[in-house]
């Protein structure tokens, strides 16, 4: 088990990729806490999690507010002692163009994904620090290093995301704590299905991956566990791409020549 008895805190564990990274870490002997706005799929997901052998805990919490993200962490404290790795996945999407944005909208996406990746980081880092080790993995996106239009704040968030995780790698380097970036491509959740579900949308999507299929949510944890592990101990500041190969596929979608049984078209 690569991560017996460690301590981590994963936000949006309620579903979708949070929830797959929760069950991941609980299977590698984790004790994980379950943070989610939805008590429903908190504790369900908490509960799934400690049938696998966890001492998990759900907290419910929003992010976006700096007072409950120190409730959150004080609790982590209080009921585990210590907290040894955070993943900052809590994430809304609210879509439409820029022109006709209104600004709570991006504030919301923005207070969420990036002010409260900031925040939870800041302050799980201040008890990290005092113990002198501590790994912090931020789910980020390929829509970090491309813009995905008509997402709102999206690409923004994600984009500062890679950037607050280099800036945390440098700083917190010389206490022990490192800090890393996933940047999944297209990944299948209960969140995106009614995308997903629709054909000519799923094909489309398919066929600009390298790799020829959509991710699924296990395909982001398995990441997750390196970088919490000891085996990524060396590793800082690094974005590690989850994206079947879709960040360096551009030209599958160009018009031009194609092979075909061993001849170029």
């Amino acid at each position: 088990m690569r991560l017996k008895d460690k301590v981590a805190l994963v936000t949006g564990g309620g579903r979708g990729i949070g929830r797959d990274i929760v069950l991941a870490y609980a299977r590698e002997g984790a004790h994980v806490v379950v943070n989610d706005v939805d008590p429903a799929t908190a504790d369900a997901t908490a509960k799934d999690a400690a049938a696998l052998g966890s001492k998990s805990l759900a907290v419910v919490a929003d992010v976006a507010k700096s007072v409950d993200i120190n409730r959150l962490i004080e609790t982590v404290i209080k009921e585990r002692g210590r907290i040894d790795i955070v993943v900052n996945n809590a994430m809304k999407i609210v879509p439409g163009k820029l022109e006709a944005l209104p600004e709570a909208a991006w504030d919301t996406t923005m207070n969420i994904g990036l002010k409260g990746a900031f925040l939870v980081s800041q302050a799980a880092a201040k008890h990290m620090i005092a113990q002198k080790s501590g790994v912090i993995v931020n789910i980020a996106s390929i829509a970090g290093l491309f813009p995905y239009n008509w997402a709102g704040a999206y690409s923004v968030v994600k984009a500062g995301l890679i950037m607050l995780t280099k800036l945390q790698a440098m700083e917190w380097a010389p206490y022990g704590i490192r800090a890393n970036a996933i940047t999944p491509g297209y990944i299948r959740t209960p969140g995106t299905e009614a995308m997903y579900a629709d054909p000519e949308i799923y094909e489309g999507r398919r066929k600009g991956v390298p790799m020829g299929r959509v991710g699924s949510g296990e395909d982001i944890a398995g990441p997750a566990i390196f970088l919490a592990c000891d085996e990524s101990r060396y590793t800082t500041g690094s974005m590690v791409g989850a994206d079947g190969g879709q960040a360096v596929g551009y030209f599958l979608t160009v018009p031009g020549r194609r092979f075909s049984g061993g001849r170029i078209d």
